[in-house]
């Protein structure tokens, strides 16, 4: 048997200090937060979200319910997604943008630095949540009248008007690095970057194009896009033309879109309001109430 010196003490008590502290971190980073039906979101999984999507701490806990909410929903509906969909869906956002597949996945690496495979698990999710938004919301939506529609129109007239002409600087690239540092620093001299001064006329833009620019501030960048003739291009805003709404009669179709979006909005709230005040949840401890990371 080793006798117990004091340098053997000594480091006996550091090892025991250390373990205790690399505990103690471990239990902040995996402890449970909140449980929702059983299934826990930790402080990690707060503190996380917080961080990403620039979240206040409420903000982030209210979606993590809502979507843990969601995920136990597509579990009991036994909602699915099969390969072919997302392959049909990756298709039609190609031709959508004019591209052929293989330029759609050269673009989302560029542009996302996503490769094919985590493209398609994103897709799989949007796809699959869709769906369970579809499944809950159309059950008892009832299609919108002529006058329902044009009270709507009447209302929200920023909805159905846009600019006929967009003066634009057209800022092409090989890849998104190099726009990336024209954008940010337009005096820098960046030889990959083309720039050319355009007016778009809004008629003959696709709609996807037309939409973002209308969006788009004066004096301000769209986000960067996969061009259609190779690498990724951005749009700055140097002036529009003032809005004008559109004839009723020419967006209806618009018009009854948008009002069944926010009806389907408005019923998912609603739903997953209902749900939550349901649902069994026990609310542990918050990231606030236990010793902050460094």
């Amino acid at each position: 048997m080793v006798p117990l010196n004091q340098e053997n003490i000594l480091r006996t008590f550091l090892i025991l200090l250390f373990l205790l502290h690399t505990a103690l971190q471990g239990d902040l980073v995996d402890g449970i937060s909140i449980l929702v039906k059983d299934e826990p979101i930790t402080i990690y999984d707060i503190e996380k979200k917080m961080k990403e999507m620039h979240l206040s701490q409420k903000q982030a806990v209210d979606l993590l319910m809502r979507e843990t909410l969601e995920a136990q929903e597509v579990k009991k509906r036994h909602l699915k997604v099969t390969p072919d969909e997302v392959n049909a869906r990756i298709a039609q956002i190609a031709d959508q943008n004019g591209l052929s597949v293989a330029q759609l996945y050269d673009a989302v690496w560029s542009t996302q630095h996503l490769t094919q495979q985590a493209f398609k698990e994103k897709l799989e999710k949007t796809i699959l949540t869709q769906k369970l938004y579809s499944d809950i919301a159309m059950s008892g939506m009832e299609t919108a009248g002529e006058d329902e529609l044009k009270e709507y129109y009447r209302l929200h007239p920023e909805q159905f008007s846009h600019s006929d002409t967009f003066d634009v600087t057209v800022y092409q690239a090989p890849a998104k690095g190099a726009l990336q540092r024209k954008m940010s620093n337009p005096m820098l001299q960046v030889p990959e970057v083309t720039m050319q001064n355009a007016a778009l006329p809004y008629a003959r833009l696709e709609p996807q194009l037309a939409a973002l620019l209308s969006k788009t501030k004066n004096g301000e960048f769209t986000p960067i896009l996969p061009d259609p003739k190779g690498g990724v291009v951005a749009f700055y805003i140097r002036s529009k033309s003032l809005p004008v709404m559109q004839p009723f009669e020419e967006v209806k179709p618009q018009v009854q879109e948008a009002l069944m979006a926010d009806k389907r909005e408005q019923s998912l709230k609603d739903y997953f309001e209902r749900a939550r005040l349901n649902a069994d949840i026990k609310i542990i401890r918050l990231p606030d109430t236990v010793a902050r990371r460094d």
